[in-house]
């Protein structure tokens, strides 16, 4: 289920770079929202390791984890609204 979700929701997340960025600005877009994902998969086995460690159970992380998870889906839903095209510089 996780991983169909994934990987329903992945090609979403990309499309949006290239939909809202000049035509020159799209991979730079696009490298820094794929940057920040790293951060956040980078960091989220750290952060569960210490979670484990101060609370000794699974249970905190994986609260942790959806609450996480479901902030995103907030963002989505709520903030992400009517996607429009940033105006190109050399047209303004």
């Amino acid at each position: 289920m996780a991983l169909g979700g994934l990987a329903a929701a992945a090609p979403v997340a990309w499309t949006v770079p290239s939909l809202i960025a000049p035509r020159e600005s799209v991979g730079t877009l696009g490298g820094i929202v794929n940057f920040a994902g790293q951060l956040a998969a980078i960091s989220a086995p750290i952060v569960t390791g210490y979670i484990v460690s101060a609370t000794h159970s699974f249970a905190s992380a994986f609260l942790t984890a959806t609450v996480i998870l479901l902030l995103g889906i907030s963002g989505y839903a709520f903030l992400l609204r009517r996607i429009e095209p940033i105006p190109d510089p050399s047209e303004a």
